[in-house]
């Protein structure tokens, strides 16, 4: 966790631990302190089961929050969506401590375009994901691939907020994806 921690410094990248309890109060202090009020979530079990439904559905919209629950039906609207919210957010399946990296294994209801196109990104990090580096990674797709499980062609490794030194050497964050992340460790349940 410390390396992890020490890690998101170097890469600009916000991190916060909380408890399944007060998930909910954690990323609402996210949203009013960087004013986000669109939001576009993945459409994954881990919501429910966090019990996490009621408040992105419920109390976000009686708040005036706008909540868009990735939907596979809708298509490409999803990506208009994703591209007008302020904030992308979903739950890292695996997450490796020594680069602040955090594994996301894109499919219908977990669309890429949550992570790359809003303005912030929001991980939701139960703490049982957390791996020393990329070698406990690989082998635990490894693993899953062995026990049949099928993983999707698109797996994204996300260090931070895209940025870039191209031009004479000058860190330049942003560049092409989100401005601002944010990693929320969660003490899993």
């Amino acid at each position: 966790m410390d390396v992890f921690v020490k890690q998101c410094e170097t890469i600009h990248t916000n991190v916060m631990k909380t408890s399944l309890a007060q998930l909910s109060d954690t990323l609402e202090k996210v949203f009013i302190d960087q004013g986000m009020r669109r939001i576009v979530i993945s459409n994954e079990p881990a919501f429910a089961e966090y019990q996490f439904t009621a408040f992105l559905n419920e109390q976000l919209p009686r708040k005036g929050y706008d909540v868009h629950v990735w939907n596979p039906e809708m298509g490409r609207e999803n990506i208009a969506i994703a591209e007008k919210a302020d904030v992308g957010i979903a739950f890292s399946d695996i997450t490796l401590a020594e680069s602040g990296t955090i594994v996301l294994f894109s499919n219908k209801n977990k669309g890429r375009a949550i992570s790359l196109l809003p303005t912030a990104f929001i991980a939701i990090i139960p703490k049982s994901t957390i791996v020393p580096r990329m070698t406990q990674a690989t082998s635990e797709i490894h693993r899953r691939i062995e026990k049949g499980e099928k993983i999707p062609s698109c797996v994204n490794f996300i260090s931070g907020p895209s940025n870039s030194a191209d031009i004479e050497m000058n860190l330049v964050v942003g560049v092409h994806g989100p401005v601002q992340v944010t990693y929320i460790i969660v003490t899993d349940k």
